[in-house]
């Protein structure tokens, strides 16, 4: 109980605190302009909606699984991202239980590297559906159940609740958070296979 408290309150300090203060840092850097278009003309169709999402979900995984990497390295695991895998056995609110520089560097930059990308050429609306297909899959991710009947998993080499979990239970490899290919081509998921 006393982990789920301090749990709520970290991560009501990143999403109340930290994420808004770096969609202000991205704003004024922008001169305040949002760079997703907004007007109701030029709402996706359901092929580009469904492309810009599987952009977005590729970018966030190799960007991920990079920062996921990095954040366990010898050096900086145990100051930021050991707070996260204080959560052994995986429930849905370690999604987003991390020290505030792994919410930057670690969640919100991997999120964001896709509508960076795209920008003008992504919708607000699109940008809204890819936030909650990602949070999602995290929630899906660090829900410690497989479900069959999770949408996520009809998404070729798609990761899946146990494959994350044995990430928190060996705190070894599978880095990605979408896919399994990148843990399959830095040989990260070995062990786990």
């Amino acid at each position: 109980m006393k982990l789920l408290k301090k749990s709520l309150a970290v991560v009501a300090f990143n999403f109340m605190v930290i994420f808004p203060l770096a969609q202000y840092i991205d704003l004024v850097s922008n001169d305040f302009h949002v760079k997703q278009t907004m007007d109701m003309e030029t709402l996706p169709d359901s092929k580009t909606l469904i492309f810009s999402i599987l952009f977005c979900m590729i970018c966030e995984d190799f960007t991920f699984h990079l920062c996921h990497k990095f954040l366990h390295q010898r050096w900086v695991y145990p100051y930021i991202h050991k707070i996260h895998h204080t959560h052994i056995i995986t429930v849905g609110i370690a999604a987003e239980y991390t020290h505030p520089v792994e919410f930057l560097i670690g969640n919100t930059l991997p999120f964001m590297v896709g509508p960076i990308l795209l920008g003008s050429r992504m919708h607000y609306f699109t940008f809204m559906c890819w936030a909650i297909v990602r949070l999602g899959e995290t929630i899906d991710g660090h829900c410690g159940y497989e479900f069959s009947w999770s949408p996520y998993r009809l998404v070729p080499f798609s990761a899946s609740s146990q494959y994350h979990a044995f990430h928190h239970s060996h705190n070894i490899g599978n880095y990605s958070s979408f896919f399994t290919f990148w843990d399959t081509i830095y040989g990260t998921n070995k062990v786990y296979f």
